[in-house]
């Protein structure tokens, strides 16, 4: 099966209106997509209604959410939960409003160097996040945009990751607390790209404790075309801590070739699948409302 669940609209920092991302699910012959924008479940609630989700695509509610374990920052992907859940509606809007805050502080740090100085940043940001949810991507962007880096990696090895001029620490709620929002919500919460903490193996696995403790139930263990060492490591994780394996490509923009929507590896055939446990929110367009 090809499926896709963990990918970003421009209701959070992707380049693809909801209706786009799922036209090229479409076209890519996707079965199975969750739209999973950061903190916010916006980009999933517009696709689920527009008529571009065809017979041939379940959509599966979701959401990556911020955390915080140990003083490193962690995302939680929420996957086939309840969206009109109050209690995860209103920790994702507290975390909103954290990013929010985060964006001013970071606006103020830039904007008092002389380079940028020239530039309105706030107006321009605010071009690139438009109605989505801000983020330090948008940022990344607007240094592009106005030719400070060449691209998004550069973007944060010299503005915006830690001990950069634009680095501006987030309080995110706990690992445990974001885990219950989405498991009381009637959803399964997913260790998004693990191997991008880059952990050693014993902190990664302590993750993995703390995560399965507190009612985690899922690892991201592909997000890559190929299968590789970190995909076999997770697999060999997802067996070990008794844990669901997903797939997702955290695809953001097309010209991001390196990782398009749904070009993922195939699961090692020890792994339990994620969505072979999925309930009660896959969605197509024969349960659309007229």
């Amino acid at each position: 099966m090809k499926v896709d669940f963990h990918c970003h609209t421009t209701a959070s920092d992707g380049a693809l209106t909801p209706s786009q991302l799922i036209e090229l699910a479409v076209q890519h012959q996707i079965e199975q997509l969750a739209i999973t924008d950061h903190d916010t479940t916006a980009g999933y609630e517009s696709a689920r209604n527009q008529q571009a989700c065809q017979e041939s695509l379940k959509l599966i509610s979701g959401v990556e959410i911020s955390c915080q374990w140990q003083g490193h920052t962690i995302h939680i992907v929420g996957l086939d939960f309840d969206c009109e859940n109050k209690t995860l509606q209103a920790g994702l809007e507290h975390i909103r409003d954290l990013r929010r805050t985060r964006a001013e502080a970071i606006l103020n740090k830039l904007s008092a160097r002389p380079n940028f100085s020239q530039h309105n940043l706030p107006k321009l940001l605010e071009q690139q996040v438009g109605e989505g949810i801000v983020g330090r991507g948008h940022f990344a962007q607007l240094l592009i945009q106005l030719g400070y880096v060449k691209n998004s990696q550069q973007a944060f090895d010299r503005y915006l990751k830690r001990g950069r001029v634009g680095f501006v620490k987030s309080e995110w709620p706990e690992l445990e607390q974001v885990v219950n929002w989405i498991t009381q919500a009637g959803g399964i919460a997913i260790i998004a790209h693990p191997a991008i903490y880059k952990f050693t193996s014993n902190k990664l696995n302590r993750l993995i404790q703390d995560f399965k403790s507190a009612g985690g139930q899922g690892i991201e263990v592909i997000n890559q075309p190929r299968s590789s060492s970190d995909s076999i490591g997770m697999a060999e994780r997802a067996q070990r801590f008794g844990l669901l394996a997903s797939k997702g490509s955290d695809f953001h923009r097309p010209e991001h070739t390196w990782r398009g929507l749904g070009w993922l590896a195939p699961l090692p055939a020890q792994c339990d699948p994620v969505w072979h446990h999925f309930n009660h929110a896959a969605t197509s367009s024969s349960h659309q409302p007229s």
